[in-house]
């Protein structure tokens, strides 16, 4: 990564390479459990699709 890269991001952590899905006209990229990208026929319909896990007192669960 480059300098440029971390003043525009604020960290020098890479982001994983995204893995490609199809299925029929319909195509996405699966980054880091999000479904971004997501093209029908090539046109991009939705940015991404991400879901949120919360526990039973509804705090995320990334706070245990």
């Amino acid at each position: 990564m480059t300098a440029d890269a971390f003043l525009l991001y604020g960290t020098h952590a890479v982001e994983t390479e995204p893995v490609s899905l199809r299925a029929g006209a319909l195509s996405a990229d699966f980054v880091n459990g999000n479904l971004r990208t997501i093209r029908h026929g090539g046109i991009e319909v939705l940015r991404a699709i991400a879901y949120i896990v919360r526990d039973r007192d509804w705090a995320p669960t990334s706070r245990r």
